[in-house]
């Protein structure tokens, strides 16, 4: 009875012993593409986003400037909230934000260039870029005297971006604030839209307070040689009234 009794024991601990190998088998030599999915559109991420509003679109527009000089970024934004941070004593703009109409299911901070929708700039028809705020958080920026720092970039000869636009220095400590943007809501710049002798690719680039960049969609134009230069501010002050600091 015993023997038999430990026959049982030892088989039921063989048959154990197989179907526990069976398993770790299966889990370490199963087949990876038996759970792949078909690669399709929803693996890539918007190339573009949808306007914010329905602004009227211009191709035809003639809305563009030829300078021979890098000028200074023109991005000034309000806030409809205090920043009880800052000192007090900066320019404040009277751009305010403005409500999102065409809601995206994208929950995304973006900026959009729009060299088709004509906005007035300083006296001359302009373009319009857009920072919208589509995600759920009451979003702050960095600003100087409102000024955000968004700047115009453009490809050289070799393909490398570089900036045609730089951001003024302040020596005066009451120049730097916050300034708020709230979920659904976007600020929208009138900007120049440079005209040149190189035909290139174009975008806005915007420094965030964490250091990263956050980029626009890519737009075609053209700029002039002058314009990766070092700014020459004497210049721009000098050339072009219509942008001077």
């Amino acid at each position: 009875m015993r023997i038999r009794v430990a026959k049982r024991s030892v088989l039921r601990g063989a048959v154990f012993l197989l179907a526990l190998m069976g398993i770790v088998w299966a889990v370490a030599f199963r087949d990876p593409v038996a759970h792949a999915v078909s690669a399709g559109a929803q693996h890539i991420p918007p190339l573009a986003h949808d306007p914010p509003d329905n602004a009227t679109n211009d191709p035809s527009a003639n809305n563009v400037v030829s300078v021979p000089f890098m000028t200074h970024g023109y991005c000034f934004a309000g806030s409809e909230l205090k920043d009880t941070k800052a000192p007090g004593g900066f320019f404040q703009s009277r751009n305010a934000p403005q409500n999102v109409r065409n809601r995206t299911n994208a929950h995304t901070l973006f900026l959009l260039a729009q060299p088709s929708v004509v906005m007035p700039f300083d006296g001359r028809p302009g373009m319009r870029v857009s920072l919208v705020n589509n995600t759920q958080d009451l979003l702050a920026f960095a600003a100087s005297d409102s000024r955000l720092a968004i700047t115009q970039e453009a490809q050289d000869t070799d393909g490398n971006w570089k900036p045609i636009e730089y951001l003024p220095s302040s020596d005066c400590g009451n120049s730097f604030h916050r300034v708020f943007l709230g979920p659904d809501q976007f600020w929208a710049f009138a900007v120049p839209r440079y005209n040149g002798s190189i035909p290139t690719k174009l975008r806005f680039a915007m420094v965030l307070e964490d250091g990263c960049q956050l980029h626009s969609n890519v737009f075609d134009g053209s700029v002039n040689p002058g314009q990766f230069a070092v700014e020459d501010r004497r210049a721009a002050a000098t050339l072009m009234d219509a942008y001077d600091e």
